[in-house]
């Protein structure tokens, strides 16, 4: 099913996962922290510790840009959870700290900051394929996420093998990484765009550069998320891209 990209996704197939970043809050010391540090790495090595703070430093933060917090004193919650453990954690709190560690932040992440509403359209009438590429194309060129030739290999690639994964879903993209900065384009088209011999109704170009390929791989993922959940239908009722957003994150956040 996954033939898009003919040597893309074999040359770069990697996965690339969006490590929880945490924010420690610690009034007990340099050597205190160290060893929260320590215990942590030790039961969760994906952790990364973005950042420690005092209590008074962390009541001063109006957010929290971190993933979660973990604190050795008692704090109110900003706008990501907060765990409160004893300097030397319990079974119970590292059990705590475990289940915000394997929530699934890749694909919700990637939906953040590859899908934005300036590269996002619907298409209302009739379209072909042709000038559907070159409306995009010509779009991201000016915009400087590609150089003028990145439509002929848009078309190129497409000559090769249809992009059409199946249900309705296209991901036409270039003949390698030619993006000179990663965006993916989502078009949604209720009426239909011939796609070879089938109809595209939910369309993702994809613009991928050289020195993001690894993490813009995991894009892929949300692909495949909504096959598996059948969502060409939900993505196409959708009326603008707060409302894609909505439905694009329900499907990823339930794997």
């Amino acid at each position: 099913m996954l033939h898009i990209g003919v040597g893309l996704e074999r040359s770069y197939n990697i996965g690339y996962q969006r490590q929880p970043q945490v924010l420690l809050v610690c009034d007990a010391g340099n050597a205190m922290v160290r060893m929260i540090e320590a215990v942590l790495a030790r039961k969760y090595p994906q952790i990364e510790i973005a950042r420690t703070l005092t209590l008074r430093d962390y009541e001063a933060r109006d957010s929290i840009v971190e993933d979660f917090v973990i604190s050795t004193a008692r704090i109110g919650e900003k706008d990501k959870p907060v765990i409160m453990i004893a300097p030397f954690p319990t079974d119970y709190q590292l059990e705590q700290i475990g289940k915000l560690v394997l929530v699934d932040r890749t694909r919700p992440w990637m939906l953040d900051k590859y899908f934005d509403a300036s590269h996002f359209r619907i298409v209302e009438g009739e379209m072909d394929q042709q000038t559907l590429f070159k409306t995009l194309c010509d779009q991201l060129h000016e915009e400087g996420f590609v150089d003028a030739a990145f439509l002929d290999s848009v078309i190129e690639r497409e000559a090769i093998v249809s992009t059409l994964l199946g249900d309705g879903i296209a991901l036409p993209h270039a003949l390698g990484l030619l993006a000179k900065k990663t965006v993916v384009y989502t078009v949604l088209a209720p009426q239909g765009i011939a796609w070879g011999d089938e109809t595209a109704h939910v369309i993702f170009l994809l613009a991928i550069s050289k020195s993001e390929y690894e993490e813009a791989m995991a894009i892929y993922d949300i692909f495949v998320t909504f096959l598996r959940e059948r969502a060409m239908t939900r993505l196409c009722a959708c009326q603008n891209f707060t409302q894609f957003k909505t439905v694009a994150m329900e499907c990823v956040s339930r794997f």
